[in-house]
């Protein structure tokens, strides 16, 4: 939050808060990002299968589809020569396992397996290419499974951290001590909301007025200004905590010294 004070005397004081909005547009946009290129990446399903149904009709197949495309890719089983792991070369933390047919090298591109599931399919696959009594082998991943749920957390705490920003545009805190009034005034793209009390009511005036709402999270800590009231009811300056320490700290100082 940037804090600015509009006006100040010995009976009215005047804040503007306004939140660090770069801040949370540019982790918006990082969360939103990333969950859409997860899902355009990753979310896949990969089907690898081989069918001995008649001589005239031995065949395999690799399906690959995702939420931009789908690839069909067919062989005359007498074409694929075999599979292995590509040692050249590496995807994520493991090698890429690679169809070899008469044509070239084709990647079966599996992103749930590490090297040593991948390596126990390359096997799966070429002992069935030696065993001719086998009639059907089939190799499936699905990795939508995590990639969609993990994207959509992604994508959803983005669109919160823009929404959060544009929910708390501006605030205004007036302290009239003539009138005997607090008013909070929050201003943002969906409209506007105004808080009012009693400055008598404002915890009598005492040092315990004012004070710093602090929530930890799992990699950060952010903050809130509260007001007590006497009532026991609280009244917050801004939405959530939106508040760094150091703004707060200003914000709480500024307040506690017009009230005491």
């Amino acid at each position: 939050m940037k804090l600015k004070i509009l006006e100040q005397t010995s009976t009215l004081l005047k804040l503007q808060l306004k939140p660090a909005a770069i801040l949370y547009w540019f982790f918006g946009g990082f969360f939103i990002a990333g969950g859409v290129l997860l899902i355009t990446t990753l979310a896949k399903t990969t089907t690898f299968t081989c069918n001995r149904v008649e001589p005239t009709q031995e065949s395999c197949q690799l399906i690959t589809k995702s939420i931009l495309k789908s690839q069909v890719k067919t062989w005359n089983l007498k074409e694929v020569i075999g599979a292995k792991l590509d040692t050249s070369t590496t995807a994520g933390n493991s090698y890429p396992l690679v169809l070899v047919t008469s044509n070239g090298s084709i990647p079966i591109d599996l992103v749930n397996a590490d090297s040593t599931q991948k390596e126990s399919k390359a096997a799966q696959i070429n002992a069935y290419l030696k065993n001719s009594r086998e009639a059907k082998l089939t190799i499936h991943e699905d990795s939508r499974l995590w990639t969609y749920p993990l994207g959509l957390f992604l994508i959803a705490s983005g669109a919160v951290c823009i929404i959060y920003m544009l929910m708390n545009g501006t605030i205004i805190c007036i302290f009239d001590k003539t009138l005997d009034k607090a008013t909070i005034k929050r201003e943002g793209w969906f409209g506007k909301e105004v808080v009012e009390a009693k400055l008598s009511e404002i915890s009598g005036l005492n040092m315990d007025a004012v004070a710093i709402d602090t929530v930890t999270g799992t990699s950060s800590t952010s903050y809130n200004i509260v007001l007590n009231l006497v009532s026991d009811k609280n009244i917050y300056l801004a939405a959530g905590p939106m508040f760094t320490a150091k703004s707060a700290e200003q914000t709480l100082n500024a307040i506690a010294s017009f009230l005491n």
